[in-house]
């Protein structure tokens, strides 16, 4: 087993093009499930293909264990990686791909088949060792790419979007199986996708980039309460969250968030670090799920807690409802329980949960805190 230690690395490709990963420094620590995550074009499988050796580093360091592998070739440095096409050897059973990398490096043939026969048990494919990639599912297919990794019992596994060419009902399913599957096995492991659901599920820590530059790296619950800034916690949760430019005043010891559309109260618990912002505008941030109906909440909610709003769409999903509303020109996405019976043009109030508000500087879109 192994740590990954990325330190201050860099990837560009010349010209006047953008560096592909900028000055990461991060650790995938010992036996960790460690997501990289963001949009297409982020660096999150360049960074895993410099571990891997397929990309050379422009500047900085990647250690493995305790080694520094800048120079080492692919061969030598101890990682397998599963790839998003599967990349399996059509004219070979799943015997002979499982047995292929331990034939390379020359394991006898009695410890091939004892590791081939373990990885299958793994995952659940004995079934299977004498068939050709053909007559196999996506499902099992994924499954035959990961025992290869596995029989290599590698100090590292790089999984660069495993999950991508699936089918919604089977990345769920294998989800869980590659969860199982690392606590088992216990490799430390690094895995590329943009998809934040995959990554919230799956990731003892994520890593959320953007252009090339580390964003936030934190545990999957610490990225949703406390997004570092506004891409991470536009990118963090589905629907995305909501932001509105709003002027914050002061009155009366009090401080309201203002736009032309409301006028909402901010509680003092989140007010004190805006102080320094009165008479500013800032970006307001809130969750879908964190809007709720007034009139379910109580009488105990204040009047400058509430947005007045139409509805415009509702978007039924069995066990949600997904209400898009408007306030003067600006629409805001609600996450709400199906109970709630609501129609097109109707006029209600929403509130948001006082201590689910978040709030970004304007110019650095860090959050203020």
């Amino acid at each position: 087993m192994a740590r990954v230690i990325f330190e201050n690395v860099s990837k560009s490709y010349g010209g006047n093009a953008a560096p592909a990963v900028k000055d990461l420094s991060m650790e995938a620590y010992d036996q960790e499930f460690l997501v990289l995550v963001g949009p297409s074009g982020c660096g999150k499988s360049t960074a895993m293909r410099m571990v891997a050796g397929l990309e050379e580093i422009t500047g900085g360091r990647i250690i493995i264990g305790d080694r520094v592998v800048n120079d080492l070739p692919p061969k030598d440095r101890d990682v397998a990686m599963v790839f998003q096409s599967y990349a399996l050897y059509p004219h070979m059973t799943v015997r002979d791909n499982l047995a292929y990398p331990l034939k390379l490096r020359k394991v006898p043939k009695a410890e091939r088949e004892t590791r081939v026969r373990e990885a299958a048990r793994i995952l659940d494919i004995e079934q299977f060792l004498d068939r050709k990639p053909k007559a196999l599912s996506g499902g099992q297919r994924q499954r035959v790419a990961l025992g290869r990794a596995i029989v290599r019992n590698a100090d590292v596994f790089l999984m660069d979007e495993p999950l991508s060419n699936l089918d919604a009902k089977l990345r769920v399913q294998t989800r869980a199986e590659l969860i199982k599957l690392h606590e088992r096995v216990s490799t430390t492991t690094i895995y590329v996708t943009h998809d934040q659901v995959e990554a919230m599920t799956m990731g003892d820590r994520i890593a959320v980039m953007s252009l090339g530059v580390l964003q936030q790296l934190d545990t999957p619950q610490n990225l949703y309460d406390n997004p570092a800034n506004k891409f991470v916690a536009g990118f963090i949760g589905s629907p995305s969250m909501n932001f509105l430019d709003v002027t914050l005043q002061a009155e009366a010891g009090k401080l309201f968030a203002v736009t032309p559309g409301f006028r909402m109260l901010v509680p003092d618990s989140t007010g004190r670090p805006l102080d320094k912002y009165v008479g500013q505008t800032v970006t307001l941030g809130v969750r879908p799920e964190h809007l709720v109906e007034r009139s379910r909440l109580g009488g105990n909610v204040p009047a400058d807690m509430s947005i007045p709003v139409t509805v415009d769409v509702i978007e039924l999903l069995g066990n949600e409802i997904f209400v898009y509303l408007a306030n003067n020109g600006t629409m805001l996405t609600a996450r709400m329980d199906p109970t709630v019976k609501l129609t097109r043009g109707e006029q209600i109030d929403v509130s948001a949960e006082p201590d689910k508000l978040h709030f970004f500087d304007p110019l650095t879109e860090e959050a203020i805190k």
